[in-house]
């Protein structure tokens, strides 16, 4: 089943059942013997302290030597969510992101350490996918960190938004460079922790031997719309600050500038249906 996915180093596949399992040698045991492969049980019996929040609560468990291990239920988005869940059909979701998750680190991009994935097949061919990673302790995402941490004008908290933004364009010409793209590229999958900039949640991801500089801007443009989205909500983000983070995206690649240019040509029109799409989702919000 799992005959194209290759096992990154440090991991293991343990089949446990319906149940197929990779995990970090450096916590395999501990998760094994806490039950893991019967996920009912495990988080019956674990310490859950708190939930992250994501498009569904995920529990913040203690692993001990006061690390803790976050674990992400896949679940689809809109429509499909109300006929499927957290159902998926073919393919090995958790397994994929890990695999990818574990090259991206090897390309000394900073993201959050990974745990391990879990596999459930349920009956044939629908499954549940989890994935198992190392909380960042005290990491905000830029939505946070914009409303809350830089937030009060001061010319402290300026000095440190322009610095963030600039490592946020440095981030993601770092990860285009090396041929990934990312399956939703927003505000939500950057954190901040400290003075460090993390990229998550790959699924959907994936590497080209050489990126287009149409997948670039289409992974720049869903950015963009997050931007817009959110500051729309009060994000106090303005256009200084995004042509910002461009340039130190771009640097000084002539192609990526030009490409820009034409793409912000048509942006404007493209850019009517996606507040239409806002507007409807507020309505149905409220």
């Amino acid at each position: 089943m799992f005959k194209n996915i290759q096992i990154p180093p440090s991991f293991s596949l343990i089949e446990k059942g319906k149940v197929s399992l990779l995990l970090k040698e450096e916590y395999k045991n501990l998760l094994l013997k806490q039950g893991i492969d019967d996920l009912k049980t495990f988080l019956k019996n674990c310490r859950t302290s708190h939930y992250l929040k994501g498009r569904t609560p995920h529990p913040s468990i203690l692993l001990g030597d006061g690390k803790r291990m976050v674990l992400r239920q896949y679940s689809h988005g809109g429509l499909l969510r109300t006929i499927t869940g957290n159902l998926y059909f073919f393919g090995a979701r958790s397994f994929q992101e890990l695999t990818l998750t574990e090259e991206i680190r090897s390309c000394g991009i900073s993201t959050i350490p990974s745990v391990g994935a879990i596999h459930h097949r349920i009956f044939f061919p629908f499954y549940q996918a989890y994935f198992l990673s190392l909380e960042v302790p005290r990491a905000l995402d830029l939505i946070q960190y914009f409303k809350e941490r830089v937030a009060p004008p001061s010319r402290e908290n300026l000095s440190l938004k322009r610095k963030t933004i600039r490592s946020a364009g440095l981030l993601i010409r770092q990860f285009h460079q090396a041929g990934f793209f990312h399956g939703d590229l927003q505000l939500k999958n950057i954190l901040v922790a400290g003075d460090q900039l993390l990229l998550i949640d790959f699924d959907r991801s994936y590497r080209k031997p050489n990126l287009s500089i149409h997948k670039k801007m289409k992974n720049l443009f869903r950015l963009n719309r997050s931007v817009e989205k959110w500051k729309r909500l009060g994000l106090p983000i303005t256009r200084t600050n995004r042509w910002r983070f461009f340039l130190a995206y771009a640097g000084d690649d002539r192609k990526i500038r030009e490409a820009m240019e034409r793409a912000l040509r048509t942006y404007s029109h493209r850019f009517l249906f996606y507040r239409f799409g806002w507007a409807v989702e507020k309505i149905m919000g409220s």
